[in-house]
């Protein structure tokens, strides 16, 4: 371990980050309530152009080195599947080596969606059009013949392996068919997207639909045709994106429906956190699940809200989420190590899944980014740094060739075991988009909300 610290340290030095990283090193474990925290940052003496002693554009240089340097070449030479199409994802990133050719379904849509919107976002590279056109191609030979969810896994050459998987394969498939529609202006895979998307909801609003809760309360009984926090964030998701592209009243009622049930139905009033499992009718059930609040699923989905709510151009939206969105990331703090936990496995005990997971950390810096962006927040300021901050220095490894996925508390000991190629080029990606909008306004706030 102590060769992996000196590693560290000599990274965060040679990348300017020993300035902004380790003068927060300090508070980084701490619950920041900031003297401002509900509102904007409304000292004109502040440098607009700086984020926790860092310019915007030493971080947008940082984000761009992580993912142009390191990402995207040791994904060209360890994760694409150049002969075949697709993404094989089982890697050990201390060796280098390939541990399994076998694919997913959900990696196929996720890596399609993250070539495609490389493609779309940064330079027009037609490698990442191919890189995304091949996947497409590699999934499309496998999808089901009726409104079945895709096979979960198969071999390198696309040969089942499994069963059906869940909803999230074809919602993950649908998201990254939408966007490839956008880089190759084909508009039969939007329409093919939307298809997928509407039957997944169908299946989901069936009564006898089935999907197990598994990260839920170990004690809890089944919840019979679920409706959960996880769908219709990924729906959320889905459906802003698709109308980002264009208007389509089924995709926009999607979108109206994925709100009123988050905020109104599985937004506990009592404690103000997102419950993850309800019963079909959109009842809480009187047992474990009552006191469950999954807050990873909670915090990204937040920040989706917020992301609709720019979309929409509607600053009451925006309020409520963003609101949400701060009480999620505080409770979820761990202020004792630092980071955040994905789990509240029983509100009124106070009792946490301890785990430290990457996608949960990289949702708190795309939440509170997006504030900064458009409204200064100095809440957001101050635990965007901290954030980013403690994710260099406990999830990424330079000597590694992707950054570390998940691992125990103190981030001692950790999984090395697979390529993480959708959470964290998501985050450098939306994050390279909004900071060269700040570094354009000169860190003054987006004015979209007034």
């Amino acid at each position: 371990m102590n060769n992996t610290d000196s590693s560290r340290r000599r990274f965060i030095k040679q990348n300017s980050l020993a300035g902004f990283g380790l003068m927060l090193m300090g508070s980084i474990g701490s619950s920041v309530v900031s003297k401002n925290s509900s509102g904007p940052l409304n000292d004109p003496s502040a440098d607009a152009g700086k984020i926790g002693g860092m310019s915007l554009e030493q971080i947008r240089d940082q984000y761009k080195k992580e993912l142009f340097d390191r990402f995207v070449p040791n994904m060209d030479s360890l994760v694409i599947d150049h002969e075949y199409g697709g993404f094989m994802c089982n890697v050990d990133i201390a060796s280098r080596q390939l541990l399994s050719t076998n694919k997913s379904a959900w990696f196929e849509g996720r890596g399609m969606w993250t070539y495609s919107f490389l493609y779309n976002n940064f330079g027009k590279n037609s490698h990442f059009l191919e890189v995304a056109r091949k996947s497409k191609d590699f999934i499309l030979k496998l999808q089901p013949k009726d409104d079945r969810f895709w096979i979960s896994s198969f071999t390198r050459e696309g040969v089942p392996i499994s069963g059906p998987g869940d909803i999230y394969c074809n919602l993950f498939i649908a998201e990254g068919l939408a966007e490839f529609s956008k880089a190759s202006g084909d508009l039969q895979y939007r329409e093919l997207a939307k298809k997928i998307i509407l039957s997944a909801l169908d299946r989901y609003d069936s009564p006898d639909y089935k999907y197990q809760i598994t990260y839920g309360p170990a004690s809890a009984p089944e919840i019979l045709a679920p409706r959960v926090l996880g769908h219709w964030m990924v729906f959320l998701r889905s459906a802003t994106q698709f109308l980002e592209q264009g208007s389509d009243p089924d995709i926009q009622r999607l979108s109206e429906r994925c709100v009123e049930a988050i905020l109104k139905h599985q937004l506990n009033a009592d404690y103000r956190l997102l419950n993850e499992g309800l019963s079909h009718d959109l009842i809480l059930p009187d047992n474990e699940w009552a006191q469950f609040a999954y807050l990873g699923h909670g915090t990204e989905t937040l920040w989706m809200v917020m992301a609709e709510a720019v979309r929409r151009k509607d600053a009451g939206l925006f309020n409520s989420a963003h609101e949400l969105f701060k009480r999620h990331v505080t409770v979820a703090t761990d202020a004792v190590e630092g980071g955040y936990f994905r789990s509240l496995d029983h509100v009124g005990n106070y009792s946490f899944e301890v785990d430290k997971v990457l996608w949960l950390q990289e949702e708190v810096l795309n939440g509170t980014l997006l504030l900064i962006e458009h409204t200064r927040d100095e809440w957001a300021q101050e635990r965007f740094a901290q954030t980013y901050a403690y994710v260099q220095e406990k999830f990424l490894h330079p000597e590694y060739a992707f950054i570390v996925e998940s691992g125990d508390r103190k981030m001692a000991h950790y999984q090395k075991d697979r390529a993480e190629h959708y959470h964290h080029p998501r985050r450098l990606m939306l994050g390279l988009l909004a900071l060269e909008r700040m570094i354009r306004r000169h860190g003054k706030a987006s004015g979209l909300f007034g």
